[in-house]
């Protein structure tokens, strides 16, 4: 275990294994901990994984502004010089995939390949298929008790102000993993929703449009859940980016990554395995800041 202050802001992170650099990241209201139970281990018995709790999670420090994905984008990069780590794969779930794509976007030279789990991003956000989602079937009843429904949630959604929705959201007994029937929102993670501007912020686009994903060189591998809320945004990240591929797992949710890591696990490994050559690193000089 490891802390170090970067880009302003001090990270926890944990690193295990020896070969190629891995780095994962994790997405909103989550931490390292979502990758412990199977894809951190495994993974590094082949390369060099590092985790880190995102500025405001886990064991980061908790900072009132910077939960934009740039600001993210800029975190990770100055952990990676923290560490000496010149090049890396990514590997980023929800939030975490924008955090990925942002940096390949910034500093394409230090970005290998990426693996987008489930990404939602602010700049696709026209894609979300809310009302479409099985949840409200599935989960319909549990999550009106708390105070959730579609109406609500697509008025919140309009107003840009999603606080409520998270807070409740993380106030429902967890389904699966290890804290299964515990609720999410410890004392930590409500100072990071009450307290700061996460939920306005990660919802920016910024510098990270359309015509800018449309530019990254970088080989990405976008997996989404078929039943996911974001899975129209797998076939439109293939056509949109020159070297993106993408896949739908048929009955897989936002988080299968974490309920279900057997489905990422060998996709992850296979894509970064490949044999075909990386689009070559541009040269540093090259590339903005």
């Amino acid at each position: 275990m490891g802390k170090v202050t970067v880009n302003g802001v001090n990270l926890h992170y944990q690193q295990k294994g020896e070969g190629d650099d891995i780095i994962l990241v994790h997405g909103i209201t989550s931490c390292i901990a979502q990758w412990y139970l199977k894809i951190f281990p495994e993974l590094s018995k082949s390369y060099r994984v590092t985790i880190y709790d995102l500025r405001g999670h886990g064991l980061s420090e908790v900072t009132q502004h910077g939960y934009d994905s740039e600001t993210m984008a800029l975190d990770l990069l100055g952990l990676m010089d923290h560490l000496g780590i010149e090049r890396a794969h990514l590997v980023g779930h929800s939030f975490g995939g924008g955090i990925s794509l942002h940096l390949a976007l910034l500093r394409p030279e230090r970005v290998r390949r990426v693996v987008l789990l489930d990404t939602g991003l602010a700049c696709l956000r026209h894609l979300r298929l809310i009302e479409n989602w099985p949840g409200w079937k599935k989960y319909g009843t549990v999550l009106k008790a708390f105070g959730i429904t579609l109406d609500r949630f697509l008025e919140v959604d309009r107003n840009q102000d999603v606080r409520e929705i998270v807070r409740k959201s993380l106030s429902i007994p967890l389904q699966s993993g290890f804290r299964r029937g515990k609720v999410a929102l410890t004392p930590r993670l409500k100072k990071l929703v009450d307290d700061t501007d996460m939920c306005s912020e990660f919802r920016e686009v910024g510098a990270l449009t359309e015509e800018a994903l449309a530019t990254i060189q970088t080989p990405v591998y976008a997996v989404y859940g078929a039943t996911s809320p974001y899975e129209k945004m797998a076939e439109h990240l293939g056509n949109l980016m020159p070297n993106c591929r993408f896949e739908l797992i048929e009955e897989a949710g936002h988080f299968y990554a974490i309920e279900e890591p057997q489905l990422a696990l060998p996709r992850i490994q296979s894509f970064f395995e490949e044999e075909t050559a990386d689009v070559p690193a541009p040269a540093a000089e090259q590339v903005s800041s």
